[in-house]
């Protein structure tokens, strides 16, 4: 394997696990609890790691795809995308209705056109990847790398200060001021600032120490969450654009970009090529154990605090589901192709 294709695969090893820990969150009833409860607060400094999963994700398409341009090739290598989530979507609408009849087409497709569930991804996604050459473009029009870190400046400025600025809610009246401080109108374009990011890693050359990034991931993650209980009375919501998780993303994925990675281990190999080749029918098929387990756990065991021991059991568990799940599809597929093409050989 080329160390450069290792290095993402283990990246998206890395984000739909914290992909399946940030729905742990999610669904305990994490979100918008008082920093008060010891549990919330000391659960917050993982909780903010994990929510580097999206970002990963976003840096690690800008990483591969900073050189695609407009061509028919380019707008048919998104069928296989759109493809994967139909296919996953019949297969959790089926746990929906637990039927197959027309009230389950319907259901079918609603969800698919309304990217229900957990394909809020999808659409973002599908969005992004049609604007990538332009981006690209334009990006590449900077000729050196001073005018690039200018424009992703710019960027940040424009779509992770004014999210964080939102933050502030101890105060009403302090927060719409912070709020619209710096214009707030862009801030939804958080996934273009991280693409970018992706991309212009991709030309770094100079490697730091791997030590040092760490310990400052790590000041950094608990400065952030002790800053965030001073400026909010309660744990915010999903906030991917904030600069937090945008520092932290950025750290993480650049760490483990130039990691040298050698696995010797083939059964290892071919586990992180098969999580890595299907982040995306196991990060849609994760909404079935999720939707089936979490409300079961709730009832048995209580609340968030009461659940946080079995976190890691608990997203274990789910992980391997989903990932059960995506290998007897994948398998499934794969035997039908096979009689597909005998059966074209033989005619």
């Amino acid at each position: 394997m080329k160390e450069r294709k290792l290095n993402i695969d283990i990246l998206k090893c890395i984000a739909i696990v914290f992909v399946v820990a940030v729905h742990f969150f999610l669904h305990t009833n994490y979100y918008g609890r008082s920093y008060t409860f010891k549990s919330i607060f000391l659960s917050s400094f993982i909780w903010m790691i994990f929510m580097t999963c999206v970002p990963l994700f976003i840096m690690t398409t800008g990483y591969l795809m900073k050189d695609k341009t407009y061509s028919k090739s380019y707008f048919i290598k998104l069928l296989p995308v759109i493809g994967i989530y139909c296919l996953a979507a019949s297969i959790y609408t089926f746990f929906d209705v637990r039927v197959i009849n027309l009230e389950y087409f319907w259901k079918l497709l609603v969800n698919i056109f309304s990217f229900s569930h957990y394909a809020w991804y999808v659409n973002m996604y599908i969005g992004l990847y049609l604007m990538i050459p332009f981006l690209n473009a334009g990006f590449k029009s900077f000729n050196n790398r001073r005018s690039q870190a200018i424009a992703l400046g710019v960027l940040v400025l424009l779509t992770v200060i004014p999210a964080t600025l939102s933050l502030f809610n101890n105060n009403e009246q302090y927060r719409i001021i912070l709020s619209h401080l710096i214009p707030d109108y862009w801030k939804g374009l958080w996934p273009i600032t991280y693409y970018l990011v992706g991309a212009h890693i991709a030309s770094f050359k100079k490697k730091s120490s791997i030590k040092e990034i760490v310990l400052v991931i790590i000041v950094l993650d608990v400065l952030s969450v002790l800053g965030l209980s001073v400026i909010s009375e309660s744990s915010f919501g999903i906030e991917y654009g904030v600069l937090p998780v945008f520092l932290l993303s950025s750290l993480i994925f650049y760490s483990v970009i130039q990691l040298k990675v050698v696995i010797k281990n083939e059964w290892l190999q071919r586990v992180i090529l098969f999580i890595s080749k299907n982040t995306l029918p196991i990060y849609l098929l994760s909404v079935i154990g999720d939707l089936y387990w979490y409300p079961k756990m709730i009832a048995k065991w209580g609340d968030f605090a009461s659940i946080l021991p079995k976190f890691p059991l608990i997203v274990f568990f789910l992980l391997c589901q989903s990932l059960f799940i995506t290998y007897i599809i994948t398998g499934v597929l794969k035997f039908v192709k096979n009689i597909i093409i005998e059966l074209k050989r033989s005619n």
